[in-house]
């Protein structure tokens, strides 16, 4: 109790120093004045009896301070005088404070920001229960119900096991209108899977399992409170979902934007009794589980995989042996951020860097303004003061300046988020969660503290260790005015160019990478197109033809509008994503019912698709009228597929069957094949990188009619005129018929590769950053070197030499700084580059254009720098720089 009473008092002490010190100073100077008093009494005079008392005392300054030593703690003691006595000092210096202040906010908001990225998307853990026993089931391709429910059934490694369907769009039937919105089918234990509970009503029940008992509806939080405004009176109430007429029985909490992030609602997966084939219909479904307490994702692999060929008869028909041998089960976190890790990654190194420069200029702003306070540091060391003590004096100044920064930094952080936001494509992970979270705070005070350290290191060491006898003896020259002292700050600069080399050169092969891209054909003619999506309800195909006699009509209408050139349908726009899987059997390849199936993206077209976008016809013909009226059962390939199966062939009047639904494996039956009756050239179909694919284009027949097609216009019209335009028409024909997604191909395309503009364009801005802290580094230190040498200029200039050999002696020295800071950026460049192998399109990490560029960047970026002093040093007059020395 005793020691604990004591660290009270201490603590105590911090907030009383004051009167401490005065009932102290009290106390000594009524001892004194006894002490003077009995030396009086002695027959001393009162002089030597004063010195006599104070002799005796052992020095009046000594024990005061062994007294705040043992009233207080030492340590937070002089903390509290450093932190006041930086503070003193920075008001004596604004300029200077506002300066370094802003440039390390600078460095460590663009941390912060970036880190808040990091902490939102990869770090936080998702909103579910336990989340690190959640993993996700996939294969090269999804799983029919029926496999799910054998999985169900069979494994011993999950807990719970349940799966999810694509996110589909479906219309919403409003008072007047549909709405599109995205909605997902998943298997009832879902959500228990999840281990979420409902923030309104409940969630699905076992009966909602069963075909004519799953007309019900789960709402998301931010779907209820847009369309029912939160209001609990929505239980029981019905809503229209493609025809369907379905009961809400539950909302999900808020911050669940799952299985995707712009999931409105959530539909049970259901079984039809009595029918043997319907589970092993539709493979659309993907696995989630979560995992048995010691059962690690490996584990449960192994398990699937010696499941694999044990439920593999469970299939009506023969399944090819390899089918899924390739699933997976991997941590959901990691599933839901995919790429966007490594991605995040570069850019928290890139700000890392940004942040090392930053440091480094204040660095070398430090060192300038210990130039003046070296006197001061000589006398204190003069007095007693240890090197020691002095260091940690000017590290508390520095941290100081990387606290107030970091104060900073987190207001630019917070600033910038938004425009992030916006710059981050629609598609990625947990946009929806990004926001400001204590780690982040966290983050920013211990980069605020290490920034601190690290900008105020070198200069607080230098200070430490003056020369005391020559800098007291110096007056008003200082000992830093050496020219040997001049290399720590010439090394800060360099490194700030080496590291501003880094940065912007891996920017610079980005640029040339997305440029490349730019400039990728797409096989198709994007120009002057619109095009949008039109949709029936799920259930309108039902009737025979309705969809066909819609869209043919739309079509029809379309083509009459004044301005609009041609029109035409397209079940999957080009450039997003593969649209239907077309699974066939091709003439002259034979295949066993244990083999997989030839596979092929598969587009539903309009007769006029091929003209309106552009597609060469290199052999055979295009798809006519008569295609489309189902009299044929022609189809048309692309070049790849062509040369792919028929090399040295002609490929026309070749046959390819398409198998989704075979009921005998591997049975080839050229009487029902479609045949090949011409080859278009070649498109990308998922995103310009990606090499191309086989594709098949089918006539819009009333067999494969969809309720959702897309439409393209051509036309000079701006956008949003067409837009209007087809609303009215399309509403003409169906009020009910949503028109969405409305965009020009052209932004169709610049979609593909918006992750890649999106990376492109941030490291560019930070190699920007980066480039203009490290030009004011050179500019700070060219600036104070020839404020240093006015004197020697004056001598030069007074001795002959001219304005010009002035001007050459200047910019040499920051053409030097700038070609040693290259040579030695280049080298980390060289050597990080295979790291950016990923990131790159057709170009080499390498790249000379990018690695001589940005040479002579830096060279520019020196001239411009030093072009202020060295004009100032040519402008000096002699006889006033040798009369002010």
């Amino acid at each position: 109790m005793d020691q604990i009473r004591i660290l009270l008092n201490r603590i105590a002490s911090l907030f009383h120093g004051r009167h401490l010190d005065a009932d102290l100073e009290e106390e000594l100077r009524t001892h004194v004045e006894f002490a003077v008093a009995e030396n009086m009494q002695r027959g001393m005079s009162p002089k030597q009896a004063r010195i006599a008392a104070l002799r005796s005392f052992g020095g009046i300054t000594q024990i005061k301070e062994r007294y705040r030593n043992q009233r207080g703690l030492p340590m937070l003691e002089k903390l509290k005088q450093d932190l006041g006595f930086g503070l003193r000092q920075l008001r004596r210096s604004p300029g200077f404070a506002a300066t370094a202040i802003l440039t390390l906010a600078l460095g460590v908001g663009a941390n912060t920001a970036i880190f808040t990225l990091i902490d939102s998307i990869i770090l936080r853990p998702l909103p579910f229960a336990q989340q690190d026993r959640l993993v996700f089931i996939c294969a090269d391709g999804n799983f029919p119900k029926g496999w799910i429910r054998a999985l169900q059934e069979n494994s011993r490694s999950f807990e719970s096991l349940s799966a999810f369907g694509s996110n589909a769009e479906s219309n919403v039937a409003g008072v007047d209108t549909s709405e599109r919105v995205f909605g997902s089918r998943v298997t009832v234990n879902f959500f228990d899977t999840l281990g979420v509970r409902p923030e309104l009503g409940s969630f699905f029940s076992s009966e909602n399992a069963i075909e004519g008992q799953d007309q019900v509806v789960v709402l998301s939080h931010g779907y209820w409170k847009e369309r029912f405004a939160a209001s609990p009176a929505v239980l029981g109430q019905t809503v229209r979902i493609d025809g369907v007429s379905r009961r809400i029985v539950g909302v999900m909490p808020a911050g669940i934007h799952f299985p995707y992030a712009d999931t409105r609602f959530v539909v049970p997966v259901a079984f039809k009794g009595g029918d043997a084939t319907d589970p092993w219909l539709g493979y659309d479904l993907r696995g989630i589980a979560r995992l048995k307490d010691g059962v690690t994702p490996a584990a449960a692999r192994a398990e699937l995989l010696r499941l694999h060929p044990l439920l593999l008869p469970l299939f009506p028909w023969r399944m090819p042996d390899s089918w899924v041998l390739d699933t997976s089960v991997v941590p959901l976190l990691d599933e839901v951020v995919g790429d966007t890790r490594p991605r995040l990654m570069l850019l928290f190194g890139a700000v890392g860097l940004v942040l090392l420069i930053a440091c480094a200029n204040v660095a070398n702003l430090m060192l300038a303004k210990a130039a003046s306070r070296e006197r001061e540091m000589a006398i204190r060391g003069a007095l007693g003061a240890s090197g020691g003590r002095i260091v940690s004096q000017l590290l508390v100044e520095s941290v100081l300046i990387g606290m107030l920064a970091g104060a900073a930094g987190l207001s630019i952080a917070w600033g910038t988020l938004r425009g992030l936001t916006l710059i981050l494509p629609a598609d990625t992970p947990r946009i929806a969660d990004i926001g400001l979270h204590w780690h982040v705070f966290v983050f920013a005070a211990v980069a605020s503290v290490l920034t601190g350290i690290v900008f105020g290191l070198v200069p607080a060491l230098k200070m430490a260790s003056p020369d005391l006898q020559q800098t007291l003896r110096s007056g008003s020259l200082s000992v830093i005015g050496k020219g040997a002292s001049f290399r720590a700050s010439m090394a800060l600069v360099v490194g700030q160019i080496a590291l501003s080399v880094v940065v912007i050169t891996t920017a610079g092969l980005l640029l040339h990478s997305l440029y490349g891209l730019s400039r990728v054909n797409p096989g198709f003619d994007t120009n002057r197109v619109i095009t949008a999506e039109v949709s029936l309800d799920a259930t309108a195909c039902r009737q025979t033809g309705h969809c066909q006699n819609f869209f043919n009509e739309v079509v029809r209408q379309a083509q009459g509008i004044p301005g609009i050139q041609s029109a035409a349908l397209v079940s999957s726009l080009p450039m997003n994503g593969p649209g239907l899987n077309f699974v066939f059997d091709a003439e002259g390849h034979p295949r066993e019912a244990r083999e997989e199936s030839n596979k092929a993206a598969g587009r539903t077209v309009s007769t006029d698709y091929f003209s309106l976008i552009g597609l060469r016809l290199l052999r055979g013909r295009l798809l006519t009228d008569a295609d489309q009226a189902g009299t044929s059962r022609a189809v048309v390939v692309n070049q790849r597929l062509a040369e792919t199966l028929w090399p040295n062939q002609d490929p026309i009047g070749k046959h390819v069957e398409s198998v989704i639904d075979e009921k005998i494996p591997g049975a080839f039956n050229a009487g029902i094949a479609s045949i090949v009756v011409g080859v278009v050239s070649n498109t990308h179909h998922d995103d310009l990188q990606a090499a191309f694919d086989d594709e098949v284009y089918l006539p819009m027949t009333i067999k494969g009619e969809s309720p959702v097609m897309s439409i393209l216009l051509r036309s000079p019209l701006p956008a949003s005129q067409l837009a209007s335009l087809l609303r009215k028409t399309v509403a003409s024909i169906d009020p009910y018929a949503p028109v969405t997604r409305v965009r020009t191909l052209n932004e169709v395309v610049a979609s593909s590769v918006s992750a890649t503009r999106a990376l492109t364009f941030l490291l560019l801005g930070f190699g920007a950053l980066a480039v203009a802290v490290g030009a004011v580094g050179v500019y700070s230190l060219i600036a104070y070197i020839v404020n240093w040498r006015t004197r020697e200029i004056g001598i030069r200039l007074a001795l002959g030499a001219t304005r010009w050999e002035i001007l050459s002696l200047v910019f040499r020295q920051s053409i030097l700084l700038s070609l040693l800071g290259s040579v030695v950026g280049l080298g980390i460049a060289f050597g990080a580059s295979r790291l950016l192998r990923n990131f790159l399109f057709e170009v080499n990490p390498l790249d000379p254009v990018t690695f001589c560029a940005v040479p002579f960047l830096m060279l520019l970026l020196a001239i411009i720098a030093a072009w202020i002093p060295a004009q100032r040093a040519a402008s000096i007059d002699p006889i006033v720089a040798l009369r002010s020395e």
